[in-house]
């Protein structure tokens, strides 16, 4: 084997491993959050165990709460079936959608823009992006992951499937099209309406190009949307048939009710986005996209033709996010491949004119290339994946999220005790989850909060918390004792941190 074959394989093993820490070290290792990634976690066990592929359970009945499409939650049964009922099983596709998106821009980089460096660097932008690394997206079990997966394909699919079609030579590039469609089918399957966010983006730069404006003359474009909306309108349809009522849930959850109206207190000013950018959420690589844009515009016309497409994509994305009433700071996660790319884009100039700075006087050969790609990759990205490795290391929830989330730990702690209820503040799908897992190993396990979302509050001593002498409680929130206090007496068997297992008096 040759020396050239050893480094590129050294190198190939090497960002393999810079890729394994972000996304998969410690994953399973804080319980499932609250809300979101809970909840898909019940809605993914009740799937495996009832077999219903269509309609999404929770406690149960179907869920119209979260009204998605199920094509995360299928993949979540898929691996609890291979892994069992965990964390890693709920987080594992999220987490592979983000390597899939991260080797879907080097592939990208390397058979269509004829330069794997851009695709490193934008790989390695993304690794270190603290909106990608993060709860709600490649480290949770939540849509937003995969979304972005299939949103970035459709994107670059549809840009290659202009790129060929504006050759005027075969092979022809429907097959491109096609695959667009499929990414887009894929992302309404994930994500209903924000799957298609990229569309009118993509719409307005394919009208800039003599290829694109033809595009809409063509039958085969329609025919592919007409694919697309089929399959899409299909499973709704399907589910209202099994779930009436659905598609109401729908409107009020997915389409003109969160767009149209703050939902669940999310109602922000139209430039939170830009303040999160700027404030984490892609620093420091946002000060470089001036110069990658800058970069990508004046290399040769593929380059900049991309570049042109990913701005407008951005912009026209962010425009629909900022119009919405209800504004989540994970909804701009489908843009960061994207701009990924145009930093990754700076990076590749700033790398070969170094490089060739180097090597004017005098040739040097692969290996002294290699060593000056390392140090200008530890020069630009070591502090940052350092960052990134130590926020995921030493992950520590904040105080208003672990009260909520540490029955877990105390219920795993007590596995002696397989006959007790939980009593909690309000509806709990991390309750819920392990709950259930434990149920179904044979314990005796029930919960119930003391105040519900259609604003019904219970109280002890009364249905259904009209416990008698002998039952066994497991609470952990300090504002639930004032309340029990008022009308038990009760014995503490067991404590850890601010939960206690008590036996009623």
């Amino acid at each position: 084997m040759k020396r050239n074959d050893l480094l590129r394989g050294f190198f190939i093993l090497a960002f393999l491993g810079l890729c394994y820490f972000p996304l998969f070290l410690h994953l399973d290792q804080v319980p499932l959050r609250l809300w979101d990634e809970a909840r898909r976690g019940v809605n993914a066990l009740e799937m495996a165990e009832s077999g219903d592929l269509l309609v999404t359970r929770y406690a149960g009945q179907p869920d119209m709460w979260g009204t998605k499409p199920p094509l995360l939650i299928w993949c979540q049964v898929f691996w609890m079936k291979i892994l069992g009922y965990n964390e890693l099983a709920v987080r594992l596709p999220a987490a592979l959608a983000g390597l899939c998106t991260i080797f879907g821009l080097i592939f990208f980089s390397r058979k269509i823009l004829n330069n794997t460096w851009t695709g490193i660097f934008a790989a390695l932008v993304l690794l270190t992006t603290r909106g990608f690394i993060s709860e709600h997206m490649t480290r949770s079990g939540d849509f937003d992951a995969l979304l972005t997966l299939w949103e970035t394909g459709y994107a670059l699919a549809f840009f290659v499937f202009l790129e060929k079609r504006a050759q005027d030579t075969p092979p022809h590039p429907w097959k491109w099209l096609y695959l667009a469609a499929l990414f887009a089918a894929l992302a309404a399957l994930t994500k209903g309406v924000a799957g298609f966010f990229f569309v009118p983006g993509l719409a307005l730069y394919a009208l800039t190009r003599k290829s694109g404006r033809a595009l809409f003359l063509s039958r085969r474009l329609w025919l592919s949307v007409a694919g697309v909306m089929g399959v899409v309108a299909g499973f709704y349809l399907l589910r209202e048939s099994q779930n009436p009522g659905y598609l109401r849930a729908v409107w009020e959850n997915e389409l003109g009710g969160r767009y149209f109206k703050p939902k669940e207190g999310h109602g922000h000013p139209f430039y939170l986005y830009f303040k999160l950018l700027y404030e984490g959420h892609f620093m420091p690589w946002l000060l470089w996209l001036p110069a990658g844009a800058v970069a990508g515009f004046f290399q040769n016309g593929r380059t900049r033709r991309l570049t042109t497409l990913i701005g407008m994509v951005s912009v026209v994305f962010f425009l629909v996010l900022m119009g919405g009433k209800t504004k989540i700071q994970w909804y701009m996660a489908p843009a960061f491949p994207l701009l990924a790319l145009v930093a990754g884009m700076g990076f590749q100039v700033l790398f070969e004119g170094g490089w060739s700075l180097l090597s004017r006087k005098k040739p040097l050969g692969e290996p002294a290339k290699y060593l000056f790609l390392t140090a200008f990759t530890f020069a630009l990205f070591f502090q940052p994946y350092q960052k990134t490795i130590e926020r995921i290391y030493f992950e520590k929830l904040p105080e208003h999220d672990w009260k909520f989330m540490k029955y877990r730990d105390f219920m795993y702690q007590n596995k002696d005790i397989k006959n007790y209820s939980i009593v909690h503040r309000r509806p709990n799908s991390n309750v819920r989850f392990y709950q259930s897992v434990l149920r179904l190993k044979g314990w005796n396990i029930r919960s119930f909060p003391l105040d519900n979302f259609d604003g019904k509050t219970f109280d002890f001593g009364e249905p259904p918390l009209d416990f008698v002498p002998g039952d066994t409680l497991m609470i952990c929130e300090k504002k639930v004792f004032p309340k029990l206090d008022r009308v038990f007496r009760y014995e503490v068997i067991r404590a850890w941190d601010t939960c206690k297992l008590l036996v009623i008096k």
